[in-house]
């Protein structure tokens, strides 16, 4: 019963969140915070293409959260990568994975991102394409550098 209540929520902010992107253009984010998080972008979709799940783990922060399309949760780099790895392995190399931003707005030191995604994958020798919308939360760390500290991604369906 909790996972289903915390589902739903984590459903209403993302829904929240993809809603406002229309409304709350921000063009103010600083050109150094957009920079971090097209590299960490550039990196997950370079991380795919090598099934390189300690890649996609180390973008968290060390209390960061992936939530599945099932409803799980992954809390904290060691718990990604325990559930990254095994994924990726399955799919092997060559799952072609694109990351479009839609909007990222700044509050503080939090960086909120959303967008659109797709995986272009290989199953059974025949080609599968899974694409969706995506919500992603960075935090600056203490060292100036940007980390997740939530993603989800919603699929289409």
């Amino acid at each position: 019963m909790k996972r289903t209540v915390a589902s739903l929520f984590v459903a209403a902010i993302a829904t929240a969140l993809i809603a406002a992107e229309q409304d709350n253009k921000n063009e103010t984010v600083p050109a150094d915070t957009r920079k971090a998080i097209e590299k960490g972008n550039a990196q997950w979709v370079d991380a795919w293409d090598k099934a390189d799940a300690l890649s996609i783990a180390s973008l968290f922060a060390k209390d960061g959260v992936l939530l599945s399309q099932n409803g799980k949760s992954f809390k904290g780099q060691e718990q990604i990568l325990d559930h990254l790895k095994p994924v990726m392995e399955g799919a092997g190399k060559g799952v072609k994975a694109t990351i479009g931003v839609v909007n990222v707005w700044l509050d503080g030191e939090t960086a909120y991102e959303t967008g659109k995604y797709t995986y272009q994958y290989q199953e059974k020798g025949k080609p599968v394409t899974e694409a969706g919308r995506y919500v992603t939360i960075w935090k600056r760390q203490a060292d100036g550098s940007w980390k997740i500290i939530m993603d989800m991604g919603v699929p289409k369906d």
